[in-house]
């Protein structure tokens, strides 16, 4: 799996696969070093500037298209919370949704069924999207 940040404020690349060209181009890489699956986030997962479905969407619903169209073969996976997001993508030809904040938005679920996609749920300890849940204590 290739994690493609579609956000300038990634933690992890710094914002180097905002601009779709670089974006593509870490695509393609990541498919020919073997990659099965891309996986596309339009949200930076921690702290930062508020990002709204619309904003979310207009990072990822296009490229998800042009992933489609480059690799019609490879499995995309969304990185998103937000059913409204997930309609889009699915309807982009994304095969996976990826809530990495455990259902806190339980209509993701019925997008996902909609659609026939897969659904990987991550569970946060129940926290707000974007928040830091490390050390989650359970009762």
């Amino acid at each position: 799996m290739a994690i493609i940040n579609r956000t300038p404020d990634s933690f992890y690349d710094q914002g180097a696969t905002f601009d779709d060209k670089a974006a593509m181009d870490a695509v393609d890489r990541a498919i020919d070093e073997g990659a099965d699956i891309i996986d596309i986030g339009g949200v930076k997962a921690g702290p930062g500037i508020e990002v709204d479905a619309a904003e979310e969407i207009r990072r990822t619903v296009s490229f998800v298209e042009a992933v489609r169209q480059r690799h019609d073969s490879i499995i995309i996976s969304v990185d998103t919370w937000r059913h409204e997001v997930g309609e889009k993508v699915c309807q982009a030809g994304a095969d996976v949704l990826n809530d990495a904040w455990g259902g806190t938005d339980p209509a993701l679920a019925d997008v996902a069924a909609q659609f026939g996609v897969g659904l990987v749920c991550t569970h946060a300890g129940g926290h707000t999207p974007r928040t830091r849940p490390h050390r989650v204590t359970y009762d």
